[in-house]
Protein backbone atom coordinates (compact mmCIF):
# COMPACT_ATOMS: atom_id res chain seq x y z
CA UNK A 1 0.00 0.00 0.00
CA UNK A 2 1.23 3.05 -1.07
CA UNK A 3 1.14 5.98 1.47
CA UNK A 4 2.22 8.86 -0.40
CA UNK A 5 1.34 12.39 0.12
CA UNK A 6 1.11 15.12 -2.97
CA UNK A 7 1.43 17.85 -2.38
CA UNK A 8 0.49 21.17 -4.72
CA UNK A 9 1.00 24.89 -3.81
CA UNK A 10 0.44 28.29 -6.29
CA UNK A 11 0.80 31.47 -5.58
CA UNK A 12 -1.62 33.90 -7.46
CA UNK A 13 -1.98 37.91 -7.13
CA UNK A 14 -5.10 40.02 -6.94
CA UNK A 15 -5.43 44.20 -6.65
CA UNK A 16 -7.62 44.24 -3.63
CA UNK A 17 -8.74 42.33 -0.52
CA UNK A 18 -12.41 42.23 -2.35
CA UNK A 19 -11.66 40.64 -4.81
CA UNK A 20 -9.64 38.18 -2.31
CA UNK A 21 -13.25 37.71 -0.36
CA UNK A 22 -14.83 37.12 -3.95
CA UNK A 23 -12.44 34.69 -4.53
CA UNK A 24 -12.74 32.47 -1.01
CA UNK A 25 -17.01 32.85 -1.29
CA UNK A 26 -16.71 31.57 -5.00
CA UNK A 27 -14.39 28.76 -3.94
CA UNK A 28 -16.58 27.66 -0.88
CA UNK A 29 -19.45 27.87 -3.13
CA UNK A 30 -17.44 25.63 -5.80
CA UNK A 31 -17.05 22.94 -2.58
CA UNK A 32 -19.74 23.50 -0.52
CA UNK A 33 -20.32 19.82 -0.20
CA UNK A 34 -17.37 19.59 1.52
CA UNK A 35 -16.14 20.14 5.58
CA UNK A 36 -15.06 23.70 5.79
CA UNK A 37 -12.99 25.70 7.62
CA UNK A 38 -13.35 29.78 7.58
CA UNK A 39 -11.24 30.89 10.46
CA UNK A 40 -7.66 32.04 8.80
CA UNK A 41 -8.69 32.17 5.57
CA UNK A 42 -10.28 28.42 4.01
CA UNK A 43 -9.67 24.92 4.87
CA UNK A 44 -11.79 22.84 2.61
CA UNK A 45 -11.51 19.17 4.05
CA UNK A 46 -12.25 16.13 1.39
CA UNK A 47 -11.90 12.56 1.85
CA UNK A 48 -8.23 11.80 -0.12
CA UNK A 49 -6.91 15.57 1.78
CA UNK A 50 -7.25 19.40 2.37
CA UNK A 51 -7.04 22.29 0.81
CA UNK A 52 -5.97 25.87 2.36
CA UNK A 53 -6.24 28.89 0.47
CA UNK A 54 -4.57 32.48 3.03
CA UNK A 55 -3.37 35.50 1.66
CA UNK A 56 -0.73 37.76 2.71
CA UNK A 57 -0.21 41.74 1.26
CA UNK A 58 2.38 42.67 -0.60
CA UNK A 59 3.09 46.85 -1.21
CA UNK A 60 -0.58 47.30 -3.38
CA UNK A 61 -1.32 43.39 -3.91
CA UNK A 62 -2.89 40.58 -2.34
CA UNK A 63 -0.90 37.42 -3.11
CA UNK A 64 -3.27 34.17 -2.54
CA UNK A 65 -1.49 31.53 -1.16
CA UNK A 66 -2.69 27.85 -2.27
CA UNK A 67 -1.90 24.79 -0.50
CA UNK A 68 -3.06 21.36 -1.34
CA UNK A 69 -2.63 18.19 0.06
CA UNK A 70 -4.05 14.57 -0.18
CA UNK A 71 -3.40 10.84 -0.63
CA UNK A 72 -4.79 10.85 -4.56
CA UNK A 73 -2.34 12.62 -7.25
CA UNK A 74 -5.47 13.01 -9.99
CA UNK A 75 -7.91 14.51 -7.37
CA UNK A 76 -5.54 16.97 -6.05
CA UNK A 77 -4.99 17.76 -9.62
CA UNK A 78 -8.12 18.07 -10.49
CA UNK A 79 -9.33 20.21 -7.48
CA UNK A 80 -6.17 22.66 -8.35
CA UNK A 81 -7.52 23.16 -11.73
CA UNK A 82 -10.97 24.09 -10.90
CA UNK A 83 -9.91 26.72 -7.69
CA UNK A 84 -7.61 28.12 -10.35
CA UNK A 85 -10.08 28.25 -13.10
CA UNK A 86 -12.27 30.48 -10.43
CA UNK A 87 -9.28 32.35 -10.21
CA UNK A 88 -8.98 33.42 -13.75
CA UNK A 89 -12.38 33.78 -14.10
CA UNK A 90 -12.48 36.28 -11.35
CA UNK A 91 -9.38 37.95 -13.50
CA UNK A 92 -11.53 38.17 -16.17
CA UNK A 93 -14.66 40.15 -15.31
CA UNK A 94 -12.72 42.41 -12.87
Amino acid sequence: MDCSIFEYKEEATLPCLKNYTQFLNWVSGEFDLFLQEETIGLYVYFPEGYFSIKNSKEKEKIIVHINLKTKVEKEGEDILKRIMSLYNLLLKIK
